[in-house]
């Protein structure tokens, strides 16, 4: 390999040594674009997560008191997640995975 180098011009050595660090800088601040979006989207959903389960607790004490059943308010507000979580499987494409499609390809090809 050295051999090689030694035979090159060392205009076209410092051109492609330049080509590759440009490549490499490319490569790192997308992907630290890439894992810093997924992490704070992490976050949002976990934040969400929990506020929806507190939401959620308040609901079945709330619907408890009116129908006098803890154990029916449970199973009515768990029921209404269970269409909502069919909801989101039934969408899954449109939601997830074209916004996930179109987050990445902005990131790699500096469209932010």
């Amino acid at each position: 390999m050295a051999g090689i180098q030694e035979r090159m011009d060392p205009d076209l050595c410092r051109y492609l040594d330049l080509r590759l660090n440009e490549l490499k800088l490319k490569t790192i601040d997308g992907l630290s674009i890439g894992v810093s979006r997924v992490l704070s989207m992490m976050l949002v959903i976990m934040l969400g997560a929990i506020v929806l389960a507190a939401f959620a607790f308040g609901a079945v004490l709330l619907l408890g008191e009116i129908i006098g059943s803890w154990a029916g308010a449970a199973f009515i507000i768990g029921s209404i997640f269970l269409i909502i979580l069919a909801l989101l499987l039934i969408f899954w494409k449109r939601l997830f995975v074209n916004i996930f499609v179109k987050l990445f390809i902005g990131i790699f090809y500096d469209n932010e």
